[in-house]
């Protein structure tokens, strides 16, 4: 009976969305009322196996899941890429804390052509592995995908059609490429690749901070930039940037930009440190002075905390505390508190 109510105990906790520090990890396969619970490095495979090819959500736990393929229309949902409630220097537990899901080795989206349009698939709060070999690649055509408070340190590779995809308030360190119908907002890029499909693709950035981006002077990657900031050394007339902030002095000759403010030194704007590094800490919170200055074409402030989406790292997953079970004949009744973060 003691195994018994642990497991459901789990259960319970991880469809609520608790990430809290667990033995094993587990994944969760929800499908309208019912679920599957899967433990260990290959949980989250396993749970694709058993998923139908539509419709259901997996949600995980906090710890470190091997990657799989992406074969159908699902929604993911992980405990998020950083640490929340850490311990102080002078704590030893960190029974409070709600820890990362990461995943490692390379993830692969591959839908079968005969699984219909739209796709939906939803991946959010998850961190990506730091190796430069293991990217995100999207195989297949795909419409409808979107990655929402992920850590990406790596690229992101499409290498077939792909509509409806957005990208938010994500950390992205090495880039999309082949992106057609794409949406980046609110996230903060690093962005040493941003190519296009083919010339007549739709690629939006919106509300972002962008640092390095070395190769967007290619000629064929044209898209548009919109009341986000940008520090970079290299930018191609094929861009548009509108209501931005950049640290260069003009735009001259780079058609259809307008409404930008230049010469920014981005060492004095922000309330929380003198430059634009990442940091988990970090807030990029203008100074008062500046966020009736630095408006986008939307009456938000220009930047990662304007817009729709204002930078928030933490999962849509609530936090479950207090948990209590209590066995009434054969019925298991559970009862606890549920708080957003």
């Amino acid at each position: 009976m003691k195994k018994t109510i642990f497991t459901l105990a789990m259960l319970c906790c991880t469809i609520m969305g608790n990430a809290q520090v667990t033995d094993e990890q587990s994944a969760i396969l929800q499908v309208g009322d019912n679920a599957q619970i899967f433990y260990g490095a290959d949980a989250l495979k396993e749970a694709m196996e058993a998923a139908p090819d539509r419709g259901a959500t997996i949600t995980l736990s906090s710890g470190t899941f091997n990657a799989c393929e992406i074969t159908k229309c699902v929604n993911i949902y992980g405990a998020g890429w950083v640490t929340e409630n850490p311990p102080l220097n002078n704590e030893s537990s960190i029974q409070n804390s709600i820890l990362p899901t990461n995943i490692v080795n390379q993830m692969v989206i591959n839908l079968p052509e005969g699984l219909a349009a739209p796709h939906n698939i939803h991946i959010e709060g998850v961190r990506f592995p730091d190796n430069s070999y293991h990217w995100i690649k999207v195989s297949s055509t795909i419409d409808g995908l979107e990655f929402m408070k992920c850590w990406m340190p790596q690229a992101i590779r499409f290498e077939q059609q792909n509509d409806h995809v957005t990208i938010t308030q994500c950390f992205i360190a090495g880039g999309c490429t082949g992106g057609h119908d794409l949406l980046i907002q609110n996230s903060y890029t690093r962005l040493s690749q941003l190519t296009v499909l083919k010339a007549e693709s739709n690629i939006v950035v919106n509300h972002c901070i962008v640092t390095n981006g070395y190769n967007f002077n290619y000629t064929e990657n044209r898209f548009l930039c919109l009341n986000s900031m940008f520090s970079c050394s290299w930018l191609c007339k094929a861009q548009t940037f509108r209501y931005c902030t950049l640290n260069r002095a003009d735009l001259d000759g780079y058609v259809g930009s307008t409404n930008n403010i230049f010469n920014v030194d981005y060492a004095t704007i922000f309330k929380d440190q003198a430059n634009m590094d990442y940091s988990d800490a970090r807030t990029f919170e203008l100074k008062d002075d500046l966020k009736a200055t630095y408006i986008g074409d939307d009456g938000t402030e220009i930047g990662i905390n304007g817009g729709n989406y204002p930078w928030n790292k933490a999962p849509h997953t609530p936090i479950v505390k207090d948990l209590q079970l209590t066995i009434s004949g054969t019925n298991l009744k559970v009862t606890y508190n549920a708080e957003t973060r």
